[in-house]
């Protein structure tokens, strides 16, 4: 059977949230799927369909060698680059599967699985989180295991770690893939599904190359580190400005989460994460009168999001975007992750 997970756009938050505060993520609807089935034929199949059909066969010796190469791991970085013969492309797939399979015991001889993806590539939109959360729900429900949620999730999470090198990688994207509608993260509480049925109607910006989300995150702790003071008052008004957002999800309070995210992304700007561009498309976003705008994600350029208004043109706002060079994306939010293909 087919799985899907939604993409993830950051709503407010980031950056404060290294630092404690909190951030809130929204699963948008833009999907990874994954098709699994037993198709007789042994071993595990694994394609890539967006990687021109690039395809792998693992077998049970295959899937124990990785299992034990990833959890014996001294760093993540070593492990993506080592010695086990898998292609980038495909290893974050095959370390969920040697690890659904010698860890959790789910049989995976004779199955088949094909991953590919609406969501753009490197966009802030979080494909790898989807894809890695598509492809371990779409596993286990081919090989007809249920495990706890918690431990869905950090399996799914693997891949991204993978993706990503880095061990701390998917908190906010696959949780909120996982479970879709909205994520609330703080050091303090972890990641949590929030109880708002807020559907969002929402523009993604691309505003062209960004930076790293390491070159980002290191500008602001060098900053921080300069002015300690400053740099903390700032993130306590992020947090101020995520709070009151959770808020108005809760309450369906559309113009005044707006406002917050206007709010947001000038306080990123004291941040220098934005962009010349993600600047300019915020200044559209308020010309044409829409609700809210600001950077999701790192910044230092990639996307912007939009919220739009009733008395917003669509049509015309989206013409103005790409007459002055974004492409442009429109998402809803998907209320709906790849947790409700498990019977409740």
């Amino acid at each position: 059977m087919e799985v899907k997970a939604p993409g993830v756009l950051k709503l407010l938050g980031e950056h404060a949230s290294v630092y404690g505060r909190l951030a809130i993520a929204i699963a948008a609807d833009r999907y990874a799927r994954v098709d699994a089935r037993k198709t007789g034929v042994s071993p595990f199949r694994l394609i890539l369909k967006d990687f021109n059909g690039l395809e792998v066969e693992l077998d049970k010796r295959k899937l124990g060698e990785l299992y034990d190469s990833y959890k014996n791991k001294k760093d993540i970085a070593g492990y993506a680059d080592g010695p086990h013969g898998i292609s980038a492309p495909m290893l974050p797939y095959a370390t969920i599967a040697a690890r659904l399979a010698i860890e959790q015991g789910v049989s995976l001889e004779g199955m088949s699985a094909t991953v590919t993806s609406d969501i753009p590539m490197q966009s802030g939109m979080a494909s790898s989180g989807a894809c890695c959360v598509a492809f371990t729900v779409a596993l286990l429900r081919a090989g007809k295991k249920r495990l706890p949620d918690v431990l869905t999730v950090d399996i799914a999470r693997d891949g991204d770690r993978v993706v990503h090198r880095n061990l701390n990688a998917g908190t906010i994207d696959v949780n909120t893939s996982y479970y879709g509608g909205y994520v609330s993260y703080s050091a303090a509480s972890g990641a949590k599904r929030e109880d708002a049925a807020a559907r969002l109607d929402l523009l993604v910006v691309d505003t062209g190359p960004k930076k790293s989300t390491a070159e980002t995150v290191g500008h602001v702790a060098e900053l921080r580190e300069q002015n300690k003071e400053r740099i903390e008052t700032v993130l306590d008004k992020i947090h101020e400005c995520s709070m009151k957002g959770l808020d108005c999800l809760k309450g369906n309070d559309i113009p005044t989460l707006g406002a917050c995210m206007y709010m947001d992304h000038e306080l990123l700007r004291e941040l220098e994460v934005s962009s010349k561009g993600l600047d300019n498309a915020v200044s559209i976003a308020r010309e044409y009168g829409a609700y809210g705008a600001k950077l999701s994600g790192g910044g230092g350029g990639g996307i912007a999001i939009v919220l739009n208004s009733d008395g917003v043109k669509r049509a015309r706002l989206i013409d103005r975007y790409q007459h002055s060079g974004f492409k442009v994306y429109t998402v809803n939010t998907a209320l709906e992750g790849a947790y409700n293909y498990f019977p409740r």
